[in-house]
C-alpha cells in the first residue's frame, strides 16, 4: 500500500471563536477534522500492520533478498554474490602475485648494487653509496613481500564457508570464523551454540559464523559479549527453528550482530 496520508486541519477554530464569541464552535467542521483525524490514524496503523508484527518485530518477507549483503547471500546459494566474491579473491590473487614479482625485482637490484659496489673498491664514497642503495632496495622487497603474504591470506578468506557438524551442545573456537555449524537432521534434540567471548576468542571484527538448523531447535547463545538480533534490537540467546539458518557478524570487539530465517 501507498504511505499514510498526513492529517491537515480542514478549519480555522480560533479565528471563528474570535469572530463569534458568542457561538459555539460550529459541529460539523470540527466532526469533520476529527474525522479525519481517524482516518489518518487508521492509514498509520494499516501501514505499520504491513512491516511489523503484533510483538513490534519485523515481519517475514519485508527484508528482501536484494537487501541481503553479499556474504549472506552467497551463503545461501546465490551465484552472483559468489562469483562476486570469487572475483574479489581472483584481484588478491593477482595482487599477491604482483608482489611477488615486486620482489623478484628487487632482488635483481640488490644482485645489481652488490656487483657494482664489488666493481668499485677503488672508491671508498661510491662503495658506501652503493652499499646504501642495496639496503634500501633489499628493505623494499621484504615489504613487498610482508604484503603478498597478507594479500595471500585475505585471498583465502574467500575460499567458501566450510562446514562442521555438530550433535552436541558447542561453544565456537577461532577456526570456526568463516565456517557453519550444522545441526544435523539426524541428531533430533534441541541443542545450544554458543559464540565465545572476546576474552577468550579474540576473532577479528568482521568475523562471521553461520549456523545451520536441519531438525528440532538450536539456541544460539553468547557468553560475556552482547548478541544483537537484526531488525528487532533484542540481546540475549535466540532461537534457530528446524530448517532456519543464521549467520552471526562480530561488528565490535565485544558485540555480534544476527539475522536469518526461522530466527527468533
Amino acid at each position: 500500500m501507498s504511505y499514510p496520508t498526513k492529517f491537515t486541519r480542514q478549519y480555522d477554530y480560533v479565528s471563528y471563536q474570535n469572530a463569534n464569541p458568542a457561538r459555539p464552535l460550529p459541529a460539523n467542521q470540527l466532526h469533520a477534522d476529527l474525522n479525519a483525524v481517524a482516518s489518518s490514524t487508521s492509514e498509520i496503523v494499516d501501514f505499520l500492520k504491513t512491516s511489523l508484527r503484533s510483538d513490534g518485530v519485523i515481519m517475514n518477507g519485508v527484508v528482501s533478498f536484494d537487501q541481503l549483503s553479499t556474504s549472506v547471500k552467497a551463503s545461501i546459494g546465490d551465484t552472483t554474490s559468489a562469483n562476486e566474491i570469487l572475483a574479489a579473491r581472483d584481484d588478491a590473487v593477482a595482487a599477491a602475485s604482483a608482489g611477488a614479482t615486486s620482489e623478484t625485482h628487487a632482488a635483481a637490484s640488490a644482485s645489481a648494487a652488490a656487483t657494482s659496489a664489488s666493481g668499485a673498491a677503488n672508491s671508498a664514497t661510491n662503495a658506501a653509496t652503493s652499499a646504501t642503495a642495496a639496503a634500501t632496495s633489499a628493505s623494499n622487497a621484504s615489504s613487498s613481500a610482508t604484503s603478498a603474504a597478507t594479500s595471500a591470506s585475505q585471498a583465502q578468506s574467500y575460499s567458501g564457508i566450510p562446514q562442521s557438524i555438530k550433535s552436541a551442545a558447542y561453544t565456537t573456537v577461532l577456526a570456526d570464523a568463516q565456517t557453519h555449524i550444522l545441526h544435523p537432521a539426524s541428531d533430533n534434540n534441541p541443542r545450544t551454540f554458543t559464540i565465545d567471548s572476546n576474552a577468550n576468542v579474540a576473532y577479528p571484527i568482521g568475523t562471521a559464523i553461520t549456523f545451520i538448523n536441519e531438525i528440532n531447535t538450536v539456541t544460539i547463545a553468547i557468553t560475556s559479549d552482547t548478541l544483537v538480533q537484526a531488525g528487532s534490537g533484542l540481546t540475549g540467546s535466540r532461537t534457530l527453528a528446524a530448517n532456519g539458518m543464521a549467520t552471526a557478524v562480530k561488528i565490535t570487539a565485544t558485540k555480534w550482530m544476527i539475522a536469518g530465517a526461522g530466527l527468533t
